[in-house]
């Protein structure tokens, strides 16, 4: 075991995070309910194009950028040289966000109709700031600033909504207001972050320099490359759905994908927010001590996070009933399929953070570039026969080779030592045994909303009840 953690802190940290991640994801769920009974498939489906489309394109430009910020931000501090840091990325940056000028501006005069060319211009401007105060959040999260990143977090998500709402049904806007909704609130809080900001964000053009660049483009590109791949696991089906079937029912899926993964991923995020502050610090300064504190971040991943996707997964009927519009409940079917790939994902990212403090980026790149292949072909093979379900199927497969990839190179020791390995079977034994009564329940009597929620309530208890000896002994580093 590891020194004696911290548990009071991690679960003070944790419930800010939580309150931080909850607020902005019941804001979701109360936007996909409301909005997906005004707005048309039609219409998501061609702003679910749009955004993946510029998602596909900040990779190569962005997303690189918070990858070297998280990897060399503790060690730059060290150093007493943040200000070269900041410098040399905010010049990355610039170049990044003219390029993604250039190449917004020739699609939207090539694009043929007049909401996609709207839809185009407003997402650059989106992304822009949605990127750059992404960097400044980076910051704020490895200080360990929890209330100042919820307060950021929630007010965007908040206030966003509330323009939206009052955009769609008092003025009458269609789908272009999801976007300039975002826009006029990120562009707010990006001047309230210049003029009241604390990080000490010093920029300097004597601060450029060449061996700084060169250390960032070498870390970067490996790094992009990956992240591209990656994306095209979670978000290439849309395309393959569009070319075998129609815009509709791409809006649908997409829908339908993003309120699942919005639920999983939310708390992983919560999860990472909490511990990786401290986390990226030891495997900066304390690198050959790390498998002890991911074998106990994993434990805590498996005990926490097992029965939350378990129970998402039995009951996609029912969440597609409340979070959804009647169009769009149809794509229930996928839910379960997306809950795990998301868990899966956050599974992934304890083997990746440890691979890239270790400058292993081509391993990295290996596995989800063979992954990503593998859920090509799988789509364009069982889209058109069967439909877009399995869209969600391959993705989780996709997940599914990655994981057994990255931790068949490295488990951190995870699966060797029965003090994790025994009660994790316990964790797959209590909550299988859950799935299969919940099975025959629904076989031999009608269950409404209320009876499922009771059902739950009693899974939950039965859940905690067996596995509360390791809960009580739980020694968490923070």
């Amino acid at each position: 075991m590891i020194e004696k953690g911290n548990n009071k802190r991690f679960v003070i940290d944790m419930g800010w995070y939580l309150l931080g991640t909850f607020i902005p994801m019941g804001v979701g769920f109360i936007k996909t309910p409301i909005f997906t009974r005004y707005f048309t498939p039609e219409e998501y489906g061609y702003l679910g194009l749009i955004t993946i489309t510029f998602t596909y394109i900040s990779i190569f430009i962005y997303s690189w950028l918070s990858s070297c910020l998280w990897r060399y931000y503790n060690a730059y501090k060290v150093k007493n040289d943040l200000k070269g840091l900041y410098t040399n990325m905010f010049f990355l940056f610039a170049i990044a966000s003219l390029l993604l000028l250039v190449i917004s501006g020739t699609w939207s005069v090539i694009a043929e109709t007049g909401l996609v060319k709207k839809l185009i211009l407003l997402s650059f401007i989106q992304f822009v700031f949605k990127e750059l105060i992404g960097l400044y959040l980076i910051i704020v999260r490895l200080e360990g600033r929890v209330l100042k990143y919820n307060l950021v977090h929630t007010s965007r998500a908040i206030f966003s909504f509330v323009l939206l709402y009052v955009m769609t049904f008092v003025f009458h806007y269609r789908i272009t207001s999801v976007l300039i909704s975002a826009i006029a609130i990120d562009a707010i809080v990006l001047l309230v972050i210049i003029l009241l900001g604390q990080e000490k964000i010093r920029i300097a053009m004597s601060a450029l320099s060449k061996v700084i660049l060169k250390q960032l483009l070498r870390f970067g590109s490996i790094g992009l490359v990956s992240n591209f791949f990656f994306l095209l696991i979670t978000s290439s089906d849309r395309y393959i759905i569009a070319l075998f079937t129609d815009i509709s029912t791409v809006g649908i899926y997409n829908q339908v994908y993003n309120i699942s993964q919005l639920s999983v991923v939310a708390l992983v995020t919560v999860y990472f927010n909490t511990i990786n502050p401290r986390l990226n610090k030891e495997l900066e300064v304390n690198f050959k001590q790390a498998n002890k504190f991911l074998s106990n971040y994993i434990f805590i991943f498996f005990l926490f996070g097992l029965p939350v996707v378990t129970w998402l997964s039995m009951f996609p009927r029912e969440i597609a009933w409340i979070l959804l519009g009647e169009e769009f409940r149809s794509g229930y079917s996928v839910m379960p399929y997306v809950f795990v790939s998301a868990y899966l994902y956050g599974l992934f990212l304890f083997i990746e953070v440890k691979f890239k403090f270790a400058d292993k980026l081509k391993n990295i790149a290996i596995g989800v570039i063979l992954a990503s292949i593998i859920n090509i072909i799988l789509n364009f093979t069982l889209i058109p026969l069967y439909g877009y379900k399995w869209a969600a199927i391959s993705t989780l497969f996709a997940y599914a080779i990655i994981i057994i990839y990255f931790f068949g190179q490295d488990s951190v020791g995870y699966f060797k030592e029965k003090t994790f390995s025994g009660p994790t079977l316990l964790f797959l034994v209590i909550l299988g045994v859950e799935v299969i009564a919940d099975h025959f329940i629904r076989k031999y009597y009608a269950v409404n909303l209320g009876l499922t929620f009771a059902e739950i309530i009693v899974f939950a208890l039965i859940y905690f009840g067996l596995t509360y000896r390791y809960i009580r002994k739980l020694n968490i580093p923070i």
